[in-house]
This record gives C-alpha cells, structure tokens and sequence, in this order.
C-alpha cells in the first residue's frame, strides 16, 4: 500500500503479478518460486476387479478360447486313457504355471504341450507385468479441484496467515469454487497453527491449508509410506513471485540491472536452491502400492466357494461309490443263488 501510494520506494516483501497490481507497481526482480494449497492424507480404494483389469473381455475372450482348443487337441493327440483324462487339468496347470505330470508319450503331442507351454508363458508374462504396473501407477485416491473437496469426506482447516485471511478465506473473491468450498466446510475451527495442522493430516480426515515453504519442515512426522500418500489441491499453482518498486522509482533501472545479473551468473537460482525447503522425498514410490483384502476379496470368496463345493463333489462322489458297491455285492448274491440252484438242478 505504501509503495502504491508514493510513500516507499523498495518492497521488501515479495508479490504475486496480477492485473489489478500492474497498473500501480513496477515488477523489477523475480525472486521466490511460491505455492499454496490443502494437503491431506489420501487412501487407494480397493479394487474388486484389479486381477481382471490387466486383461480386457476380448483377450480374455481369446484365452479362454486358446484354453479350449488345446485342450481338444491334447485330448486327440493323447495315446494313454491318463492323458486324455487329464487333458483339461493339464491345460489349466500348464496355463497357470504350474507342474503338468501328464505330459503327452506321442510326438504330435509333446508338440501340442510345447506350444501350449510357449503360450502360457507369454500370457502370464503379459499378465504379471500388468499387475505390477497396475499396483505401481495406484496412487492415493481422492480429489483433485476445491470443489471436488468441498465435496469430500474431508474437514477443513488453514493457517492463520493474515494475507490467507484476506485476500481468500474470510472476504468475497469471485472464485466460485472457492466460495463453494467455503460454503460446505469453513467453520469456526477453520484457523489452526502448523503443528496442529499436520497432526490433522496425520488422522487423515482433514485437508490443511498452507503456504507449502512453512510446513515442509513439519512433515519429519510422516513415514515414508505416508508422505507417499499426501495429495494436494492448489489455491495458488507454482507461481514466481517479484520484488516491487513504486510505478516509476528511480530505482527501478537499477533493481533491473542488478536481479539480471542475479539470474545471468546463476546466483538467483543458486540462493532460491539453498534458501527455499524442499518438499520431503517419496522414498517409498519406487514400491509396488500395497494389496488390500478388498483387491483379493472376489478371489477369496471365489475360492471358499470351490472349497465347499469339492467338499460336497466328495460326499457325492462317497454316496455313488457305495451305491454301486452295494449294487454289486447284490448282483453277485443273486450270481450265487442261480449258480446254486443250478447245482441243485
């Protein structure tokens, strides 16, 4: 204000270049990279499809059908009844890399098991990378606008900056997501201190607005795995910010002068490294994303459900097989009894 009024000269702080500023200060000296945004604790929802999803319908349309005719074609090569008995299972253990025991006598047939070796290979190649790569690229869910987040599950708070207060939080601003948020989710505990903050995002129901330079520091209680999870929704993207001189200082030439020669000899860029804090590494990304119970879910119950029914094949199986036990020892009491009357006779 001082300086738009002809009062200051020099700005020791540094500003943001907008359009309602041009008109009454001069921008001599870019200095500061700066951002600022809410930050919070981000989950991956699990995925009840996330062993089907590395394949779409079509290919595994196409496996089951190669599945299929391998299996015709070691039924038609086998020489042994054990062969094409387990012509299907072979196939299955065989495609799920698995150990095979029966493997074709017949020349035609060690072929056939040679190409359906060949083929499992790929496919479970194909399918594994998918699945490390599906695994890696899962970064945390959650949203990504402010309004997004004003629609979220999570609560709200801000540090308690005076140009946060002023400039978005507590006047009207004309950003329409910005007042939608403000709407749904500022209430009276919106303003709390950066220790207090980081410890809401550590509960993980809470996204923290900050000037990013002031809470990097505070971020040492994250682990590895946390840190790898913060997501983050700015208010004022990655913007450079500039040193001011009132509109046409006698300083400006000078100001000029001196911060292009800051930039040229890279003495600008050397200050900004060593001055501003960096955001803590995410030493955990070169880690696959973690499974959860919901990702295997389908597969475990689909596995309880095979469970249960070679539990009731096998009593089916006990029930026939007494079954035709008794028929027999029936049938061979009535062999008895015409071979006897047959004596008799």
């Amino acid at each position: 204000t001082e300086i738009a009024g002809g009062s200051s000269e020099l700005s020791g702080s540094i500003l943001r270049m907008r359009l309602d500023r041009i008109d009454r200060l001069d921008y001599v000296v870019p200095v500061w990279p700066f951002l600022v945004g809410f930050t919070y604790l981000s989950e991956r929802e699990s995925s009840s499809n996330l062993f089907v999803m590395p394949f779409s319908r079509g290919v595994w349309g196409a496996c089951a059908a190669i599945a299929l005719v391998l299996t015709l074609a070691q039924r038609a090569t086998a020489k042994a009844p054990v062969e094409r008995d387990g012509a299907y299972v072979a196939v299955v253990a065989t495609w799920l890399q698995q150990d095979a025991s029966a493997v074709p006598e017949g020349a035609s047939g060690r072929l056939t098991f040679m190409m359906m070796s060949l083929c499992s290979m790929l496919v479970y190649a194909y399918y594994s990378s998918a699945i490390v790569s599906a695994l890696m690229a899962a970064g945390g869910g959650g949203p990504t606008t402010l309004r997004a987040l004003a629609d979220s599950r999570y609560a709200l708070a801000s540090e308690d900056y005076d140009w946060i207060r002023y400039m978005m939080f507590d006047e009207e601003t004309g950003w329409d997501d910005l007042e939608y948020l403000k709407r749904k989710k500022k209430t009276s505990s919106f303003y709390q201190s950066h220790e207090r903050g980081m410890q809401l995002i550590l509960e993980g129901n809470t996204a923290y607005h900050a000037e990013y330079n002031h809470i990097y520091p505070l971020m040492n209680i994250f682990s590895d795995d946390q840190i790898c999870k913060l997501q983050y929704v700015y208010t004022v993207p990655p913007v450079m910010t500039w040193l001011t001189t009132k509109k046409q200082s006698q300083w400006k030439e000078v100001m000029h002068s001196v911060g292009g020669w800051l930039h040229e000899t890279g003495l600008a860029k050397r200050l900004v490294a060593r001055w501003q804090l960096k955001q803590p590494p995410c030493r955990a990304a070169l880690l696959a994303e973690r499974v959860k119970y919901g990702d295997v879910a389908p597969l475990v119950y689909l596995s309880t459900a095979g469970v249960i029914a070679a539990v009731v094949l096998l009593f089916l199986e006990i029930a026939v097989a007494r079954w035709n036990a008794r028929r027999s020892v029936e049938s061979n009491g009535n062999d008895d009894t015409i071979i006897m009357e047959d004596d008799v006779a």
